[in-house]
C-alpha cells in the first residue's frame, strides 16, 4: 500500500514539473505585445555596434574607427543608423516634424565621410502655404577633407566678428564647400515651385542641364552653360502642338 501510495505521488510529481516546463516554455515562446525603450542597440559578441535605433535624447553620434566624430554634442533626431565592421558610421534613416514641418530621409555615406546618396523630403509652412520638396540626390566629396574639421576652423576664424561679418565670411565659405568640398551633382525630385524632373549639375556645383515639367503640365528643357547662361532652351512639344 505503501509502495503504491509513493508511485501516485511520484507520478503526480512528474505530472506537474511537466505541466510547469510547458507553461514556462509557452510563456518563455510568447511574443511580446510590446517592447519600450529608449535606445535599441545592435551589437555583435564582441559588444561592437552594428545598428542604433534610438530617441532624439539617445541617439548615437556620428563615429570613424568608433570614436565619436564631435564628442559632447547630439543629434536631437530619432531615428535608425547604420555602423561597419570598423566602427565608421555610414548612413541611416532619420526623421521629425512639428505642427509647422516635416522632414524625412535615407542617406549613404561615402567612406570615411559624409552622405553622398539620399532620398529626401522636407515640408514647412510659409506664411500658411505649405512648401514641398522631396527626391534623390547625389553629391561628390573630397576624400582628404572633412567638413566637420573646416566648420571646426570656420568657428575659429570668425569668433569675435560680429553678425554682418560672420554672415558674409559664411557666404564665402559655403561657396568653397559647394565648389570644391562637398559638390552638388544631381537631383531628381520635385522642387519648391513644383518642377519636377532631373537636375545635374557640373564637378563645381553648377547646374546645366535641367529636364523637367513645370506646374502646368509643360515638358520643359535648358541646358546651360559654366555661367549660368542658356546654350539651349525650349518646350517639348506634344504631337498637335
Amino acid at each position: 500500500m505503501a509502495e503504491k501510495t509513493l508511485t501516485i505521488v511520484n507520478t503526480i510529481a512528474l505530472l506537474a514539473v511537466v505541466v510547469y516546463l510547458v507553461a514556462s516554455h509557452a510563456e518563455k515562446s510568447k511574443i511580446p505585445e510590446e517592447i519600450k525603450a529608449q535606445r535599441l542597440s545592435i551589437v555583435g559578441p564582441d559588444g561592437h555596434l552594428y545598428i542604433s535605433i534610438s530617441n532624439p535624447e539617445k541617439q548615437a553620434l556620428a563615429t570613424t574607427h568608433g570614436v565619436p566624430n564631435k564628442p559632447g554634442t547630439n543629434r536631437d533626431l530619432p531615428g535608425l543608423l547604420f555602423f561597419n565592421r570598423v566602427g565608421d558610421e555610414i548612413g541611416g534613416i532619420y526623421y521629425d516634424g512639428t505642427d509647422e514641418e516635416n522632414f524625412a530621409g535615407i542617406t549613404f555615406d561615402q567612406q570615411k565621410n559624409d552622405q553622398i546618396m539620399a532620398i529626401m523630403k522636407d515640408e514647412y509652412l510659409d506664411e500658411g502655404e505649405w512648401k514641398r520638396w522631396y527626391g534623390m540626390f547625389f553629391r561628390e566629396r573630397v576624400d582628404s577633407v572633412r567638413v566637420e574639421k573646416l566648420y571646426d576652423e570656420f568657428i575659429g576664424k570668425t569668433k569675435g566678428m560680429d553678425e554682418s561679418e560672420k554672415n558674409l565670411e559664411y557666404q564665402q565659405f559655403k561657396k568653397y564647400l559647394d565648389s570644391e568640398i562637398n559638390v552638388y551633382r544631381m537631383f531628381l525630385g520635385r522642387e519648391e515651385n513644383k518642377n519636377t524632373g532631373l537636375f545635374i549639375y557640373d564637378s563645381k556645383g553648377r547646374e546645366r542641364i535641367k529636364l523637367y515639367v513645370d506646374e502646368t503640365d509643360t515638358a520643359l528643357f535648358e541646358i546651360l552653360d559654366k555661367d549660368g547662361n542658356e546654350i539651349r532652351s525650349g518646350k517639348v512639344l506634344d504631337k498637335n502642338e
